[in-house]
């Protein structure tokens, strides 16, 4: 294979945990452990992105999400470290409050200009009156799509898979289902493109948490024929070399009802973890009421957690009112 090049910024490999739900053993694959700063899945396609970036001579990383972008924080924390200056575009108005992935963003010096929703479908054209001024300055701008969901980026989670299956000759009873959030399709197509060339016996499964099914399956399917028609991997893929859950999304993408987050607080309060309220939290709901719940066949679980906790902060509040403490003292807890 004709693997790119990266820079070493994760932490890898990361762990892979047990729990249990309802007597179903569930293996936590813990990719929020990649780090601190840059935490989660983006900073696996970002050493990728990165390494392209300064190999062309980047001075600016320029990338685009929502308000609270797991993938914008990473990106300013990944920029901030190489010395490199960085634009963010996210959609919608500037918060009355700043907090999670927001504050960390401007922490790292991050300039962000916050774009309407009509804007950010054309992003680029957005960004290309920036990338045309900084020229001008004699600086050279890199942008990098949303999550990082391109040729290069998708590589972390190819490699994710050779990762993996290192790990799964550890244990005897693997998982016959992985279970993934999906936001912009990129962890879904590295992770298919890795299934074929990594021979993964696991069938893979996204939980769709921004668009529809059909959505993901054109993006996930067109993004890695085109990564392997780049780097000649001589592997094609299509819609029914995975799965995609739909329907757990329906609040809106940086909203979670209180429903899921009651099941978080109590999985939280059992074994330690935390999932936030855009990504992990709905496709950890979405995976327990499809195969628990819902009683669809399986053998063994196991899910991808992204990352995310910083995510958690901006809607602490609901989080800790959805726990034994109360609404009261969730107020009094928010504020110290």
């Amino acid at each position: 294979m004709n693997l790119p090049n990266k820079i070493e910024l994760a932490n890898l490999p990361t762990p892979i945990h047990t729990m249990f739900y309802e007597g179903f053993e569930i293996l936590i694959k813990r990719d929020d452990f990649t780090g601190t700063e840059w935490s989660g899945n983006k900073i696996r396609k970002l050493e990728y992105l990165a390494f392209d970036a300064l190999n062309k001579k980047a001075d600016v990383l320029l990338t685009c999400g929502g308000v609270q972008s797991n993938h914008a924080r990473a990106t300013a924390c990944v920029a901030a470290k190489l010395g490199l200056r960085c634009i963010l575009y996210l959609r919608g108005s500037e918060p009355k409050t700043v907090d999670g992935n927001l504050a960390l963003s401007k922490l790292f010096g991050a300039e962000i200009k916050y774009v309407t929703a009509e804007e950010y479908d054309q992003i680029y054209s957005v960004a290309e009156k920036d990338i045309k001024k900084l020229s001008k300055q004699g600086l050279k701008s890199y942008f990098i799509h949303e999550g990082g969901s391109s040729e290069v980026g998708i590589w972390g989670y190819i490699e994710f898979v050779n990762e993996l299956q290192k790990q799964l000759r550890k244990i005897k009873n693997k998982p016959s289902h992985i279970i993934t959030a999906v936001g912009s399709g990129g962890t879904l197509a590295g992770l298919v493109l890795g299934k074929k060339l990594y021979n993964l016996k696991s069938k893979i499964i996204g939980v769709n948490v921004l668009k529809t099914s059909g959505d993901f399956e054109k993006i996930a399917v067109d993004l890695a024929n085109k990564c392997s028609k780049k780097y000649k991997l001589g592997v094609k893929v299509n819609s029914k070399d995975f799965e995609i859950l739909d329907g757990y999304s329906t609040e809106g993408y940086e909203n979670i009802t209180d429903e899921k987050v009651s099941l978080l607080t109590e999985i939280s309060q059992e074994t330690g973890i935390i999932f936030d309220p855009a990504y992990t939290g709905k496709a950890f709901y979405g995976m327990i009421d499809h195969f628990i719940y819902q009683a669809n066949e399986f053998n063994k679980l196991m899910f991808i957690h992204t990352g995310g906790i910083f995510g958690v902060f901006a809607k602490m509040k609901q989080y800790i009112s959805n726990s034994e403490f109360g609404l009261l003292d969730a107020e009094n807890i928010v504020r110290s």
